[in-house]
Parts: C-alpha cells; sequence; structure tokens
C-alpha cells in the first residue's frame, strides 16, 4: 500500500468531528474499510482544506430565492432520498433533475428471491446465527421475504456518480424500523451490482452501496437509496441494463455486514438511459495562482514501523507554514443538470514540493461518517450562506470535486458566477485550546475530534456561464 493511500485510511478510521461524533467511538471500534465492507460505506461525505465559497450576481432576486436559496445542503443523494411526489409537495423540486431522471426512463425487468438455504453453501450463515445466538433459519419464520417485490424508482447518472433508488414492497414494513419491539428484525443492503450496455454483452461488475437500515419504510414498501462514486468508465450514453443484488438481513444476527446474516438474496434487473444526466455544454477550465505564507495542517510520519490499515503507523498531524508562491491550481468546469461540478487539481507547484505538500492543500479524506467541519460553503450576494457538499475525487486523491446548486433552467438569470477559495486549517481539537502550532500523534487507541478551524481567502475565481437556449 503506497503511504498516501495508506494516510487516508488511516484517517478514515480515526476522524471524529461535529454533531455526529460519538465520544465510545474510537481506533478500535471503528469497522476497518479495508477489510470488511458494512453500513459505514453508504454516506459519503469529504473535509478539506481547500474551501470554496461562491459569490453570485443575479439578474432577478425572485430567481435567487426560488431556485438558489432553496437548495441548502443539496447533493443529488439527498434529493433522491425523497420521491417525486413528497419533493413536489415540500417545494423542493428542482426542474431539471427532475427532467433528468424522467428522461432515464427506468423499466423494471426481472427479480429473483433465493432464501437462506439456496445461498448458504458453505454453511457460513448458519454458523453466523449460532455465533450470535440466533434461532436457525426457519421457512415457517421467514416465508414472508419470498413475497417482497422490488421496483424501480429514481435512476441518474450524473458523471461523478450513478444513484439508483429501489422500493421493495413488503406488507410486513414494521421489522424493517431499528427500534422495533418485534420477534424479528431485518434490514436490506446493496453492495454491489453488475451492468451491460445496450449493443455489448461484456458484463461489468461495480460497487453499489444502499442500505434502508432503521429509516426509508412507509406503510407498504422500503425504500434503498443506493450510491456507486465517481464512475470515470460508465457509459454517458446508451440503454444500460442492470442487476444490483439486495440483501435482506437479519439485524439480530448482524447489522453491520448484511452478507453474514442474509435470509435472502435479491437480484433485480432493470433498464435505464444513461445520457440523461450527461453534460449540457463543453467543459471549461479556469485557473488562480497563489501566492503568500499560509499555514497548512499536513501529516508528517514519525521514524519507525508505518504499519497497515490494521497496525496504526506513528502519524502526526500538525500545522505547518508554507509559501504558495509558485502554486497555481485547475479547475475542470461541468455543466450537468445536476449541477456545476468544478474539480480542483494543482496545475503547477514548486519543484521543491513533495506529494505531502500536495496533499495538504488539496486535503480530501473519503470519511466513514458525516463531518461537521467547515469546508464548501455558497455566498450568494454577499450575505445568505448555503453549504454545498464536497465531492472527492478519491480515484485520484490530490484533487476535489466542489458541487455548486446551479442548473441549466438559472443560466439564463445569472450573470456571474465567482468562487472564493479558502485554505482551511485545524486550530483546536479533543477539548484542547486553539492554538496557531496545533498538532496531534496518532497511535492504536487515538482518534481525533475536529473542535474548531481556520481559513484564509487565498483568492477568487471566475466560473463561465454557458450560453444555452
Amino acid at each position: 500500500m503506497k503511504e498516501k493511500e495508506l494516510y487516508h485510511t488511516v484517517l478514515q478510521e480515526m476522524l471524529i468531528t461535529g454533531e455526529h461524533a460519538k465520544p465510545e467511538i474510537d481506533a478500535n471500534t471503528v469497522a476497518k474499510p479495508v477489510a470488511e465492507k458494512g453500513r459505514f460505506r453508504i454516506s459519503r461525505r469529504a473535509i478539506i482544506a481547500i474551501a470554496v465559497a461562491a459569490t453570485m450576481v443575479v439578474v432577478s432576486t425572485a430567481v435567487a430565492a426560488t431556485s438558489i436559496f432553496a437548495r441548502r445542503n443539496y447533493t443529488p443523494e439527498k434529493y433522491l432520498r425523497q420521491d417525486s411526489e413528497s419533493r413536489e409537495a415540500n417545494g423542493e423540486s428542482i426542474p431539471d433533475i427532475e427532467h433528468a431522471l424522467k428522461a432515464a426512463m427506468p423499466q423494471d425487468v426481472s427479480y429473483k428471491i433465493r432464501m437462506m438455504p439456496e445461498i448458504d453453501l458453505d454453511g457460513k450463515l448458519a454458523q453466523e446465527r449460532e455465533t450470535t445466538g440466533q434461532p436457525p433459519y426457519s421457512e415457517a419464520d421467514w416465508a414472508w421475504v419470498r413475497d417482497l417485490k422490488p421496483t424501480i424508482g429514481d435512476v441518474l447518472y450524473d458523471g461523478k456518480a450513478l444513484y439508483v433508488t429501489t422500493y421493495v414492497e413488503t406488507d410486513r414494513p414494521e421489522l424493517f424500523a431499528n427500534d422495533a419491539d418485534t420477534k424479528q428484525q431485518v434490514w436490506i443492503a446493496c453492495e454491489e451490482a453488475t451492468y451491460r450496455v445496450d449493443g455489448d454483452d461484456y458484463e461489468h461488475r461495480i460497487e453499489l452501496y444502499g442500505e434502508n437500515w432503521g429509516n426509508g419504510y412507509t406503510d407498504h414498501s422500503v425504500t434503498i437509496v443506493a450510491e456507486s462514486d465517481l464512475l470515470k468508465s460508465f457509459p454517458e450514453e446508451g440503454l444500460v441494463t442492470m442487476t444490483e443484488r439486495l440483501y435482506v438481513s437479519d439485524a439480530l444476527c448482524n447489522d453491520m455486514i448484511p452478507e453474514r446474516a442474509a435470509i435472502a438474496v435479491i437480484d433485480f434487473t432493470f433498464t435505464f438511459d444513461a445520457a440523461a444526466g450527461k453534460p449540457v455544454a463543453e467543459e471549461k477550465h479556469v485557473s488562480i495562482a497563489l501566492s503568500g505564507e499560509h499555514v497548512l495542517t499536513m501529516e508528517s510520519w514519525n521514524e519507525g514501523d508505518r504499519g497497515d490499515a490494521n497496525n496504526h503507523p506513528n502519524l502526526t498531524m500538525k500545522n505547518a507554514v508554507l509559501s504558495l508562491d509558485g502554486v497555481v491550481l485547475d479547475g475542470a468546469v461541468e455543466y450537468r443538470p445536476t449541477g456545476i461540478f468544478v474539480t480542483f487539481s494543482i496545475k503547477e507547484a514548486p519543484s521543491s514540493w513533495t506529494d505531502y505538500e500536495k496533499n495538504s492543500l488539496l486535503f480530501a479524506i473519503d470519511s466513514l461518517r458525516s463531518l461537521d467541519v467547515p469546508g464548501v460553503v455558497c455566498r450568494i450576494n454577499g450575505d445568505e450562506v448555503v453549504p454545498l457538499e464536497a465531492i472527492v475525487d478519491y480515484a485520484s486523491s490530490d484533487k476535489v470535486c466542489v458541487l455548486l446548486p446551479v442548473y441549466p433552467s438559472d443560466y439564463a438569470s445569472v450573470s456571474s458566477l465567482a468562487l472564493d477559495v479558502y485554505l482551511y486549517r485545524i486550530v483546536a481539537a479533543n477539548g484542547s485550546e486553539p492554538t496557531g502550532d496545533w498538532s496531534f500523534t496518532f497511535d492504536d487507541n487515538s482518534s481525533l475530534h475536529i473542535d474548531q478551524t481556520a481559513s484564509d481567502l487565498l483568492g477568487s475565481i471566475e466560473i463561465p456561464i454557458p450560453a444555452i437556449h
């Protein structure tokens, strides 16, 4: 494992921030992302050291109020957690995205349910039930699972991620609540899928993560919103036939890893048009030259064994002063129905810079949990603040992608859009007093709770608005 990959893996295990942090979580209790796949992989957000604030000048303040301010905390994944009727009823429907969802034209094809006796060929599922004190599988107890019926909801590929909403019809929805006072507690999770493009018989396999655990159920169905992040090779057009694998799992047996507690597996096949989320305009590139001395939160390795993903290395995070003279950031701007994506990378840097300096400037971590760290914000007309989601291009960890909630129907009303680039750093953590020379060293039992950050304005980038008629 490369040093950079190891560093990100370790921090995934140890970072705890904000209101979502729980005191009992530490480096020993957090699930290991390399060793096992579990529920922690569903929700993906980012903590980043480069943060961006957007200042927008609009022709009509009515447009700003209705089409921009209503989109606080927007991401495609959050948007799709509501069905179209709920989005419309709550005043949160975005016409551009609704049009793309309709154009995808998802259609059910088929599904097949296999119960535990059919899938437990090596006896490991039965052994897991015995180990956790659960009774052996009984057809009489679990026959109702055979009546589950999946149907496809919204499907969208936006160039950065694939989103799939699946509804599973059931007459036992009360069993899918994590606080259910019932003999059985069940959850449904998706972890993988395969797909073929029309005209090509090759079957592609992808990771596709989603679950309903504890939420997403109604009087007659369970909802699973699954996401596959940053699929560079996914087709931008053509009819796609996809089969997602849904695990119907016994939460009393194992509520973290669905494969270990599966009562049944549903292979659900559907089709959709991949062209619905393709770009609406040609990609543009912008750049910003940085300068001056700034404080960066950086990582460094102590002398000794650097360990591996399951043996925490001697890692220290600390603040250091670094000159940004000679650094140029490139921003690749994509225009899609789901928003404007700006992907930052380092275009130029001093020859003396190592990967440590570069990674500290574009500090991105694919986290296990939501992080309440100041990051990407959008300032509209200089007063309102709209938090934005930062999407990490973790296929190449020296890039950070920012999603702006600006859609094609807004373009005619937006006269200019500028991104103010900030550099964030940690100044207090784990209850310490704020300090400019903050540092923290990890060990096998440590975790990091970020309490306070500070930022410097590095400069501004003008984002071109395409002319679309």
